[in-house]
């Protein structure tokens, strides 16, 4: 039986703890493998910046993420703010890489 719930969206009653354990577990190997393939897209725009002395940061693209990812939870129901923070982090992340690779 599934059961929509107002904050938590659809669950399957039927399904035990560790069926939904290792739901998590395969969802957590998904959001690495997209972040792999975001941070192999940030090496790609580091060799570009690299190439025209582009600055590491820019603070509008920035932004146009963070409220791309507060749009993107907002419309699966998921709290803004933490979309916000999702953001913050991938981009942290991101411009440590790009530090790195550029050696600034």
């Amino acid at each position: 039986m599934i059961v929509i719930s107002k904050n938590l969206g659809l669950h399957n009653l039927d399904m035990d703890i560790e069926e939904a354990r290792r739901d998590i577990d395969q969802a957590n190997k998904n959001i690495v493998s997209d972040v792999r393939d975001r941070m192999d897209a940030v090496l790609e725009i580091a060799d570009r910046k690299s190439r025209e002395d582009a600055e590491i940061r820019d603070r509008e693209r920035e932004e146009e993420v963070k409220q791309q990812f507060e749009d993107l939870y907002e419309s699966k129901k998921l709290p803004p703010e933490r979309g916000r923070e999702m953001a913050e982090l991938l981009i942290e992340t991101a411009v440590d890489v790009q530090e790195e690779v550029l050696d600034r």
